[in-house]
């Protein structure tokens, strides 16, 4: 496949975007992808923790809906798995916890409604739970070694409430590890989120490293 120059596929992949992490690797995964006409794998998940995607999520959504544009292949991962432990993104309690039937119902509207801005014809839809609910109790263990407790204290929520004494369960800490299984399962070349994502989408980058991949570029979009 003819892919753009490098210069001209980052004016569009930049356009709007809060950060793109590391810079000079995403432009070198361009043109590696140009030399050899081949897609890059951009991720997106979204956790089904309510029945409907909101407008926050048209922003990121229209960001992959760009890269597809420029022929690279769009993945949206429905995080039906991750549901169940809650995102502790940007909140200061404990998220509540669904059940894997709960979050699948939730999910039957956002296939439709991500359709409204994404390529469905040329879009993989995966859901997170077809791996992650296949991993057993050691393996787990393996991947909650591989990153640590003054690590995960460094994220401005956690640190929040662990300073103001509101409570931490384990289970949130698995969170970061889980998305960052995402991305090692599909070896993502980059990565989308809003900000509140950030570290998220950095915990991928080192698990991928971990598990012998090169690590994705990690694009993140202004929270509205």
């Amino acid at each position: 496949m003819a892919f753009l120059s490098v210069d001209k596929q980052w004016e569009l992949i930049s356009r709007g975007a809060e950060e793109i992490l590391p810079e000079k690797e995403l432009r070198e995964k361009l043109e590696k992808s140009r030399k050899n006409g081949t897609p890059l794998i951009v991720k997106l998940g979204c956790d089904p923790s309510r029945p409907d995607l909101h407008v926050g999520h048209g922003v990121v959504l229209r960001k992959l809906r760009h890269f597809q544009d420029l022929g690279h292949q769009a993945i949206l991962v429905i995080g039906d798995f991750t549901a169940m432990i809650g995102d502790p993104s940007g909140r200061n309690k404990t998220r509540p916890q669904l059940t894997l039937e709960e979050a699948k119902a939730n999910a039957e509207s956002y296939i439709k409604q991500a359709g409204h801005i994404l390529n469905i014809k040329t879009l993989k839809i995966l859901f997170n739970s077809t791996w992650l609910n296949a991993m057993r109790f050691s393996d787990v263990i393996r991947l909650s070694s591989h990153y640590t407790v003054a690590r995960m204290l460094e994220r401005d929520d956690f640190a929040k409430r662990y300073k103001s004494e509101t409570p931490i369960s384990i289970h949130e800490f698995i969170y970061p590890l889980a998305q960052g299984m995402d991305s090692v399962e599909l070896k993502a070349d980059v990565e989308l989120g809003g900000t509140d994502q950030k570290f998220n989408l950095l915990v991928g980058r080192h698990l991928q490293e971990v598990y012998g991949q090169k690590p994705q570029a990690v694009l993140t979009m202004p929270i509205l």
